[in-house]
């Protein structure tokens, strides 16, 4: 008679074990749940840190090329990932983002600006009756997000891929370094010392080399690349890996070549990077 007593002893340590568990479960859930948001951080977020938030923002819009006829009309199709940037960073970088408009603003503004000129086509088609109804299907989609955040840097980088007719699309890409200490966007000449430009060109040139597969002794220009190549290096970033740069289709070479990313190691910029530069490198990795 003293087996089941001892069954529904163990039976009610047993519930009261489950109990206490989801207690716990449920006082820790609102932590949990605090970690997640609509805020973007930055790509080194996981292994530092979070110094501030940067609220995402989408906005998208369908235009009709035919708006009374939306069922066989082409038609441009806009949409946008902005960031809205909260505290006080955004008295300075706003204005460099958005062109001194809200991302709102921004958003809006380009809107009325594809709009009008989407709807400027419908001349174009009736002189042109021929043309192809595909090439008349737009889009447009550009994207701005958090690359790399600390205490004293944020980089961000604005994407945009778009077409707008002809014979392929377009993708562009930009890198804004912000100080966060001086409260301004940095250009190269923060970074780089103006005496070590020629050298660093020089290993410009070399990682275009590597990334292109082009051996030393073949000028670039037998290759593809423009005879101006040199000097356009106004697209910048720093990483953990080291001083990026960056060029869209039609910079330093044709479409058929594409956009081009190179990274050169910090071991290899002894002598060209301004105390600055190093302290920033410094802190990125």
């Amino acid at each position: 008679m003293k087996k089941p007593t001892i069954l529904v002893m163990k039976t009610k340590l047993c519930k009261q074990t489950i109990q206490m568990f989801l207690l716990c479960f449920l006082a820790l859930l609102p932590a949990a749940c605090k970690s997640t948001g609509t805020a973007a951080s930055g790509g080194n977020a996981g292994s530092r840190p979070r110094t501030r938030d940067f609220v995402l923002v989408s906005k998208e819009q369908t235009f009709f090329l035919y708006p009374d006829e939306q069922d066989t009309s082409s038609k441009l199709y806009i949409s946008f990932t902005l960031l809205d940037i909260t505290g006080a960073e955004k008295q300075f970088m706003s204005p460099v983002l958005y062109k001194g408009q809200s991302p709102g603003e921004y958003a809006d503004k380009k809107f009325q600006d594809y709009d009008k000129m989407y709807g400027e086509m419908r001349g174009v088609v009736e002189k042109m009756p021929n043309m192809s109804w595909e090439s008349l299907n737009w889009f447009y989609n550009e994207t701005f997000a958090v690359v790399t955040e600390t205490p004293r840097i944020a980089i961000i980088s604005q994407e945009k891929d778009y077409y707008t007719g002809g014979a392929h699309g377009m993708r562009s890409k930009d890198y804004y370094v912000f100080s966060l200490e001086e409260k301004r966007q940095l250009t190269l000449d923060d970074i780089v010392m103006d005496e070590a430009k020629p050298a660093l060109e020089d290993l410009v040139e070399e990682a275009l080399r590597g990334l292109m597969e082009i051996p030393s002794w073949i000028p670039l220009s037998e290759k593809g690349f423009f005879e101006d190549w040199e000097g356009k290096l106004e697209d910048f970033y720093l990483s953990s890996h080291g001083l990026g740069f960056q060029w869209d289709p039609y910079e330093i070479a044709p479409y058929v070549m594409g956009s081009m990313e190179i990274s050169i190691p910090y071991n290899r910029l002894q002598g060209i990077l301004t105390q600055r530069g190093f302290t920033l490198a410094k802190e990125i990795r």
